[in-house]
């Protein structure tokens, strides 16, 4: 009996990885394609003109989490990691430089916005966390922390997400609500990187508890 419950509950484990392995991915292939690309091309009519003055940053930017979004969900797949291993790192290499060079330029975008005050703070410091974590989890690996490599990339690999979460809910909440351009975005300024990292924490200590 004790078997069949723990059988049902790895399948259902795996069930639920599963599903939000799916769901992931759809979003990310939502934001990549339908918003991410066509900032590829760093033409005015395309930015803008709030954007396109500070394309010269923006470009980059975008440039680079577009690597970090791709990259991020295989490094977390075990089998390639065991099998790929040398290509494992070297994708987390260029994915751990592209988050710090993307953090950085996302910093000053940050500072130059000219929205509110709420919300340059919000993506200023989602740019110090996702630059923060992916330069944490260098130094876990440098240092054999392998643990605590995984759970740095897991937190950095949420923020890198947070640019999936706020495109997404943006584009939802416009449709489905009356609230204005600037109240959604400097609400999801925040909430797109604050509170699914804050899950995200939850389940990595919650994990140690269950031990």
């Amino acid at each position: 009996m004790e078997n069949t419950k723990t059988k049902i509950n790895i399948s259902l484990n795996r069930g639920v990885i599963s599903t939000l392995a799916i769901l992931t991915i759809l979003l990310m292939l939502y934001y990549v394609v339908m918003r991410a690309f066509p900032m590829l091309q760093p033409t005015q009519e395309v930015y803008g003109n709030y954007f396109f003055p500070r394309a010269v940053w923006l470009f980059p930017h975008i440039l680079l989490g577009i690597v970090a979004i791709l990259i991020g969900p295989v490094q977390f797949i075990k089998k390639f990691r065991n099998k790929y291993l040398k290509l494992h790192r070297n994708l987390g290499k260029i994915y751990i430089i592209s988050v710090v060079l993307s953090g950085l330029l996302g910093m000053y975008l940050a500072a130059t916005s000219n929205v509110n005050l709420t919300y340059a703070a919000g993506l200023f410091f989602l740019g110090v966390t996702w630059a923060g974590t992916a330069i944490m989890a260098f130094i876990s690996i440098k240092k054999k922390k392998i643990e605590l490599h995984k759970e740095w990339m897991v937190r950095s690999y949420v923020i890198t997400f947070a640019f999936v979460t706020f495109r997404v809910i943006e584009d939802v909440l416009k449709i489905t609500t009356e609230y204005s351009n600037v109240d959604v975005l400097t609400l999801m300024s925040w909430t797109s990187w604050a509170i699914p990292l804050f899950i995200a924490e939850l389940f990595i200590q919650g994990k140690k508890l269950s031990n």
